[in-house]
């Protein structure tokens, strides 16, 4: 389903998927992901500014940019999340990580990773940015990788109210069943980088449905959460979807003001 492809600018490889962000990214060899997590969210355009000054501090250039965890104060439509995405990419493009459609490519070029979502208590007045995830060189042979927050939606091309698993249906039934996908989905991202669940030391979840119910036999009885699972009280970031995961490898972390 994904085929990684390498991003040599920045060192780490991606699974190409939509405009705005890539699926996952992965260290290439020689190199590691660091995440720098902010002690609280930082505004958006505040927080482009410290990514260019934290890079800039540690002698990497903006292209080793390739993961970010946004926070939203509200859900978008399926028209103000396209708005939002094309402002966000401006950035990215002039950090030279992003590649709009023209005339050498029919798809713009996205190699940066995301999870994006909505707190349902003490939510940031605007967009926000959590943490971000660059490239740094190491001589160490572990592998680390990020895999993009996914929700129950099919890919396609159609509104998301008629790509979203079990479309406004809350029920036990469906909400395993959007579980089930997402977890899924997961799978193939994972496996597209290159590794398997058993690699996987953080992974996270962010529903205000009580899933947990389904936890053990979609995720920790196929051995899909080995080292456990962080539940954030938080929406998707478009209205109707209602569970989001994302995780990751062998990640260093370090947080910044």
């Amino acid at each position: 389903m994904y085929q990684a492809t390498v991003f040599e600018p920045g060192g780490y490889r991606y699974l190409p998927a939509v405009f705005q962000y890539s699926a996952g990214v992965a260290a290439e060899p020689g190199f590691a992901l660091e995440q720098a997590r902010f002690l609280k969210p930082v505004p958006l355009a505040q927080a482009y500014r410290a990514v260019e000054q934290h890079l800039k501090s540690i002698g990497r250039p903006t292209t080793a940019f390739a993961h970010c965890e946004l926070r939203a104060p509200s859900q978008f439509n399926d028209q103000g999340f396209i708005d939002f995405n094309r402002e966000y990419v401006k950035t990215l493009e002039s950090w030279g990580v992003y590649l709009p459609a023209g005339a050498t490519q029919s798809a713009a070029i996205n190699p940066v990773a995301r999870t994006n979502v909505c707190p349902e208590y003490n939510k940031p007045s605007e967009m926000a940015m959590f943490s971000f995830a660059y490239t740094v060189p190491t001589t160490s042979s572990i592998r680390s990788f990020i895999v993009s927050g996914g929700g129950e939606a099919r890919k396609g091309p159609q509104p998301y109210s008629e790509r979203i698993v079990a479309y406004g249906d809350t029920s036990p039934e469906a909400l395993r069943a959007k579980l089930q996908f997402v977890a899924d989905e997961m799978t193939a991202r994972i496996q597209g980088l290159g590794f398997g669940w058993a690699d996987v030391t953080t992974a996270q979840a962010y529903s205000i449905q009580d899933m947990g119910k389904y936890y053990a036999d979609v995720l920790a009885q196929p051995g899909l959460i080995p080292g456990g699972l962080n539940w954030h009280f938080a929406r998707p970031p478009v209205t109707g979807l209602e569970i989001e995961m994302d995780c990751r490898g062998a990640v260093r972390q370090v947080f910044i003001s």
